[in-house]
């Protein structure tokens, strides 16, 4: 009986070393959260998802989605950093989070995965975005820069001027041919922060001069009532001010207005079956402004980053990698209308052929303005959100609201 009980025993430890040698052969795959804003109606980042998981044995992705508004995505993270949130561990975040997340301590500085050689396949711009006191802390996925949608079958060439674009809109609204002349994200969020500093920008004014608030001028308070003058004129719909990004080209893609306002990722939705406007529309630079020289583009675009709470930042470098290959972004291009951040994506012949735009607008991508880049950001845009919105609504003058948000910032640059 002993030497049974013993020849079992010998049994049992050798079954349990068999299964621990095929464990250790084949582990189970690494789970990794990957948290992105809601997806727009392209499907291009689920496609990407399912693609790698299909290729991928020892690591798989759940994707989770927040807010279309980057306002409340930031939100969401910040609480989840202040608990020491490990349940995610790549996340999508906003080109003005870089420096606030960083000095938090809140992400996993790269420098190790990503080397500087690498980067040189990237656009500059958006590396310097990534980039805080010398280290980088993101990899760019896609950039951004707000342009001007007109609809190319009423019009032969896109307006230079702001004024040269009311006087069209006038015109057109008269003649019947559409119903309104403009439209653009006017809700309280960041999307108005972006508007409204090209306005100002495309006007001759700027923000802050170093450390010194410089924005109220004779030139941002014009700009401001440009967009004002839209609404007062009847050429924007008063259901501006509730609008984000996707409303505003849901609106436009409709065939009611003859200008959007809005980022090139709408060019590809936009151009689809069922669009009562595909083929019908083309994208341009912003106008400028009386007093200025240029329009320009608010510099925008999303960064993937890692969550130094994760338990798995090298399966989560691996992710990121796939995400911001050639052919990943290849495929987001032409799929989802994202600027690629890879400078040889936008000399690939099949790209080009989707978005015909590439070459002709590359110079104003380039050209594009960043936000104030500050530690006090996000305080910046709520003074601004708050003061651009009611002007638009109406509740104060632009002259106040200039004044309004530079006696709020002085409080954060009293110089």
């Amino acid at each position: 009986m002993k030497r049974f009980r013993f020849i079992l025993l010998v049994a049992a430890f050798g079954l349990l070393a068999l299964i621990a040698h095929a464990a250790e052969k084949n582990p189970p795959p690494v789970n990794l959260v990957f948290y992105t804003p809601a997806e727009d109606a392209s499907g291009a980042i689920r496609a990407l998802i399912n693609r790698f998981n299909a290729e991928n044995q020892k690591i798989q992705v759940e994707h989770r989605t927040l807010s279309w508004s980057s306002d409340d995505c930031r939100n969401f993270y910040v609480s989840a950093f202040s608990a020491r949130d490990n349940s995610f561990d790549v996340f999508s975040a906003d080109i003005i989070w870089v420096s606030e997340f960083a000095s938090a301590g809140w992400i996993e500085p790269l420098d190790s995965f990503f080397s500087v050689e690498e980067r040189k396949f990237f656009l500059p711009g958006p590396i310097e975005g990534c980039t805080y006191q010398n280290q980088i802390w993101a990899v760019p996925w896609f950039t951004d820069s707000g342009v001007l949608f007109y609809r190319s079958d009423l019009l032969d060439q896109p307006p230079r001027t702001w004024a040269e674009l009311v006087a069209v809109a006038q015109e057109k609204i008269a003649a019947g041919e559409v119903e309104y002349g403009y439209v653009f994200p006017g809700n309280q969020y960041e999307g108005l922060v972006c508007h409204g500093l090209e306005l100002i920008w495309s006007n001759g004014g700027r923000i802050l001069d170093g450390e010194r608030v410089a924005i109220n001028t004779p030139q941002a308070t014009s700009a401001l009532k440009i967009l004002v003058k839209m609404l007062d004129l009847g050429l924007a719909p008063a259901d501006v001010l509730w609008y984000q990004e996707e409303d505003a080209r849901l609106f436009y893609q409709d065939g009611r207005a003859l200008f959007l306002r809005n980022w090139p990722y709408a060019w590809a939705l936009m151009n689809k079956e069922g669009s009562r406007i595909r083929g019908k529309f083309k994208m341009a630079p912003l106008p400028k402004g009386p007093q200025g020289t240029v329009g320009s583009g608010c510099l925008g675009g999303w960064n993937l980053m890692i969550n130094r709470q994760s338990r798995y930042k090298e399966a989560a470098w691996q992710f990121i990698k796939y995400l911001t290959s050639f052919e990943a972004q290849k495929f987001h291009a032409m799929v989802g209308g994202r600027l690629p951040t890879r400078i040889s994506v936008y000399q690939d012949e099949e790209v080009q052929n989707v978005n015909p735009y590439y070459p002709e607008l590359l110079p104003h991508f380039l050209a594009s303005k960043p936000r104030p880049v500050s530690p006090y950001y996000p305080a910046l845009s709520e003074i601004m959100q708050v003061n651009f919105h009611r002007a638009l609504s109406g509740l104060i003058s632009a002259e106040e609201a200039i004044a309004n948000i530079e006696r709020e910032m002085k409080k954060l640059y009293p110089n």
